[in-house]
């Protein structure tokens, strides 16, 4: 029995003696949430068009980082640098950031549809409210004011067809003097070819 526990006893202590992540290094999990947060902020920085701005953007949000997290630049890099020694370590945690960002990304995939969709439902509500007053607006339109409308179109119908028909009248009466003109020259050619005639038949 005793050396039952003392073989356990010595297995724990071997156990415990394993090397693991050193304390001076960001811990995975917490490793994860930082890089989570990083990797947003670079996907942000990309969208910013002067590199001048892009640059002090960044270097506000990392500090925000930072002190978030309780870590400093420093810090971050000695741990970026051992993980990347370490792959394996470094694989699981992408792991966690990859399954945290593709979360992130459906809540912001949802929050978008309800936002579409609210202001869809305000757009409807806005072209109801205005067809409503505009059905409103024609019924507080009064039989007089009907009847003036429909004598003001009947006005307008009116007066236009009588100016068609002056139109016709005076080309009709062109046309006529026209017409006159025309026979009284043909008549007097016909009297002064009668004359010619005659003269030429007393000369023989």
């Amino acid at each position: 029995m005793k050396n039952f526990i003392y073989t356990a006893f010595l297995f724990l202590f071997v156990a415990g003696c394993k090397p693991g992540i050193p304390s001076d290094i960001i811990q995975p999990d917490k490793m994860a949430l930082v890089l989570n947060d990083i990797h947003i902020v670079d996907a942000y920085i990309t969208t910013i068009p002067y590199l001048d701005s892009s640059k002090k953007t960044a270097a506000a949000f990392y500090n925000g980082i930072y002190k978030r997290y309780e870590i400093d630049s420093a810090l971050y890099g000695k741990s970026m640098a051992y993980y990347s020694q370490h792959p394996k370590i470094l694989d699981e945690i992408y792991t966690k950031v990859t399954k945290g960002l593709n979360k992130q990304k459906g809540v912001l995939v949802k929050a978008d549809s309800l936002v579409n969709a609210k202001a869809a439902k305000i757009l409807k509500a806005k072209m109801k409210a205005d067809s409503v007053k505009r059905a409103d607006s024609l019924k507080k339109v009064t039989a007089p004011q009907r009847a003036k409308f429909k004598a003001d179109s009947l006005k307008k119908v009116l007066a236009v067809k009588k100016a068609d028909s002056i139109k016709k009248v005076d080309s009709t009466k062109k046309a006529k003097a026209v017409l006159r003109k025309a026979l009284r020259k043909k008549r007097a050619d016909s009297i002064k070819a009668s004359a010619l005639l005659k003269k030429t038949i007393k000369k023989k």
